[in-house]
């Protein structure tokens, strides 16, 4: 039976993303030590002791978004340890009424427009290795609208260069836990060439070689690739230093300003929502929504008559 158990555990767990798995491992172990500290049990918790957690979290100021994904990860290991989630009403009355409180907006990265990438492409001139890998993460990025951990996950072999533009496998993603895969395709860039994701991937792979491996690599200062996959803190980190090439802020930008640019340059220049979840992967129209950003002074309705 314990065997059993220990297999239930193993199967359960592979259910939630690496990404998910590894945000609830830390989770977790903030939660332990704050149970340590307090002299309370953390397996099993109980729902007091839960709700008193939650409590402190947002007296010291965390998100209540992030505050509910820690709820979750509590539930998830107790649930894994065959024990019943701690997460009773009056956790559930806790987070509620923070977020009655507070109403906080989602926090969101800025999306990258069109006219952005043009100026960092026009900033980003000089041929060196780093230079190049940066360019074929940021537009390829954006063309694919692939979220930063499909894009270090990309081997050479999921990628095919064609005439008609570059063809992607897709094997696994956040949408597709099951590993179904998907095929995508990118044409060459229509008008804006230096900012097309055909040409800049056709030149990272170029300086990259034939080798088998992770379709990204590091790249040391001087110049040399190092034969690993790319950590998709680095996608973030590539677009920050792109943005602080032309002035602006890099806090405001990320990784997620890529996906979020494709969805909101898409439906401004009048594609419709099944173009853009052909591209982005999502299954409704209502999940695009959330990563458009319309520009707030465009369609004035006031334009004609003052």
């Amino acid at each position: 039976m314990s065997k059993l158990r220990a297999r239930r555990s193993e199967l359960t767990a592979v259910m939630r993303s690496r990404n998910t798995r590894e945000g609830y491992a830390q989770d977790w172990r903030l939660f332990s030590a704050w149970c340590s500290a307090a002299g309370r049990d953390a397996l099993p918790a109980s729902t007091d002791t839960v709700s008193l957690y939650v409590t402190y979290e947002l007296e010291r100021g965390m998100r209540v978004a992030t505050v509910a994904r820690r709820v979750a990860a509590i539930a998830w290991h107790h649930r894994l340890a065959a024990h019943d989630p701690p997460i009773g009403g009056d956790v559930r009355a806790v987070v509620g009424g923070a977020r009655r409180e507070r109403l906080e907006r989602p926090q969101g990265k800025a999306a990258l427009t069109v006219e952005q990438l043009l100026a960092i492409a026009r900033a980003m001139s000089c041929e060196d290795v780093l230079a190049v890998r940066d360019r074929a993460i940021l537009f390829f990025g954006f063309a694919s609208a692939l979220r930063r951990s499909e894009l270090v996950a990309l081997d050479l072999a999921d990628l095919s260069v064609t005439r008609d533009g570059l063809v992607v496998r897709l094997r696994r993603s956040k949408t597709d836990q099951e590993g179904r895969g998907r095929d995508m395709g990118i044409p060459p860039a229509a008008r804006r060439r230096s900012i097309c994701a055909v040409a800049a991937m056709r030149a990272w792979l170029r300086e990259r070689g034939p080798w088998r491996g992770p379709l990204f690599c590091p790249v040391t200062p001087g110049g040399a690739l190092l034969r690993r996959r790319l950590a998709g803190q680095t996608v973030a980190e590539v677009v920050q230093r792109a943005v602080a090439l032309i002035g602006l802020d890099p806090a405001a930008y990320g990784a997620h300003s890529l996906r979020a640019g494709l969805v909101t340059a898409a439906l401004a220049s009048g594609a419709d929502s099944v173009q853009v979840m052909s591209r982005t992967g999502h299954r409704s129209a209502a999940m695009i929504e959330r990563y458009y950003r319309p520009d707030l002074f465009a369609g004035d309705p006031l334009a004609k008559a003052i």
